[in-house]
């Protein structure tokens, strides 16, 4: 992330009074969206591309891709996909399964506006169990004018493209195995722009509203939970579906989800779309996309989907937080006070009781576009009614 271009942009707003895009009153008029988020699922858009070896069969959702009979391994191609603006970061994500024995990678490259295509830079190869291969990113991965780091494609300096293209690769170790793709995501933005006003005014539709998200801490785990917070944080929307949808599946415990999200190369559970890869082998729904006001995250609270978020602080940038400061935290969005601050699921707690807390908008808003300029994962039962487009700002 371009963190010394957003601490300088954030900067610059405070200086001159801008709301920032926290989603309060005072915005100005609606700029031009900044984030181009793509969900690939229907079978007429995962059938587009060039396939090897691998068949686009109709769900009642959309489309899956799986391997042809009797083949071991094949690809997917995808055709071209332009966006609406030049984009300089991009950040994958995928909804599959994995029967044992069987294991995929999704691959991007980018059309760099001034010298053409890109290398394809590798997402990784994954597996929702273990047994298989080794779940894990891919190191390295780098040119003079892009690079790969575990999740996010970004450019070098003021470099942007203006379309990409991705490649599945589906493999199997057992006959009549196959991964079953059923979904591929992409949140394409402007990193320039990220903190900046949307211009969103909030409805306060969701003020007054917290969601019933089952507290847990990441501290009560002796053996690597103080760098559990993305698991932990995943652990409890799916704990709430579970409660809500009645699914028993859905409700694993911190550990289990820690488990299932470790990338063996970034040595950690913090790969944005490993996490929500992994609650969609247990068949929900997930995207990594980039939000640029809290009024877009009271929109999915409304909805009932409760929102994970980035964030990062300083010593006494976030009151009332558990944990004096971070370079990385994801915690959960779960409600709105009467007056507009955030609700939260703070999983560095100490305890699962101290889990709920209130932080203040303004401050929250900051931390969140400080940390990660509005990385979000939006977890969800397949099928969820999604908030109206009047928000999104390419967002959803």
């Amino acid at each position: 992330m371009r963190r010394s271009a957003l601490l300088l942009m954030f900067g610059a707003l405070v200086l001159f009074g801008v709301a920032a895009g926290d989603g309060g009153r005072a915005e100005a008029a609606s700029p031009a969206p900044y984030v181009d988020f793509d969900r690939h699922q229907s079978h007429a858009a995962l059938s587009s591309g060039s396939a090897s070896g691998v068949v686009v069969t109709k769900t009642k959702t959309g489309g899956v891709v799986r391997l042809a009979e009797g083949r071991t391994g094949g690809t997917l191609t995808s055709k071209v996909y332009g966006t609406s603006f030049p984009f300089d970061t991009l950040v994958p994500s995928w909804n599959a399964r994995t029967p044992s024995g069987t294991w995929l990678t999704v691959e991007v490259r980018v059309r760099d506006r001034e010298t053409g295509w890109s290398r394809w830079f590798s997402a990784g190869q994954w597996a929702s169990g273990s047994d298989t291969i080794k779940r894990q990113s891919v190191a390295g991965q780098s040119t003079t004018r892009w690079a790969l780091d575990t999740d996010v494609l970004q450019s070098k300096g003021r470099v942007f493209a203006d379309a990409y293209q991705y490649r599945l690769t589906l493999k199997t170790k057992k006959s009549g195995a196959t991964p079953r793709v059923r979904s591929v995501s992409f949140a394409n933005s402007d990193s320039y722009r990220h903190g900046t006003s949307l211009g969103h005014s909030s409805d306060r539709g969701a003020w007054g509203r917290n969601l019933a998200v089952p507290q847990r801490s990441q501290m009560i785990y002796p053996d690597g939970g103080e760098v559990w917070c993305s698991p932990t944080s995943l652990s409890m929307v799916m704990a709430y579906w579970s409660q809500k949808q009645g699914v028993a599946g859905w409700n694993r415990s911190v550990p289990t989800v820690a488990g299932g999200t470790y990338d063996h190369t970034y040595k950690g559970n913090g790969n944005w779309p490993f996490n929500v890869a992994y609650a969609s082998s247990a068949g929900l729904d997930g995207d990594v996309s980039r939000f640029g006001s809290l009024a877009q995250a009271e929109e999915w609270v409304e909805a009932g989907v409760p929102v994970i978020a980035s964030l990062s602080w300083g010593q006494g940038q976030l009151s009332g937080a558990p944990i004096p400061s971070s370079a990385g935290h994801l915690l959960v969005i779960r409600g709105f006070t009467p007056s507009g601050d955030v609700i939260v699921n703070d999983p560095a707690a100490s305890s699962n009781s101290g889990v709920q807390r209130t932080y203040k908008r303004s401050e929250f808003y900051a931390a969140w576009m400080r940390g990660s300029g509005g990385v979000v994962y939006l977890v969800r039962p397949v099928g969820w009614q999604k908030p109206s487009q009047t928000y999104a700002s390419g967002s959803w």
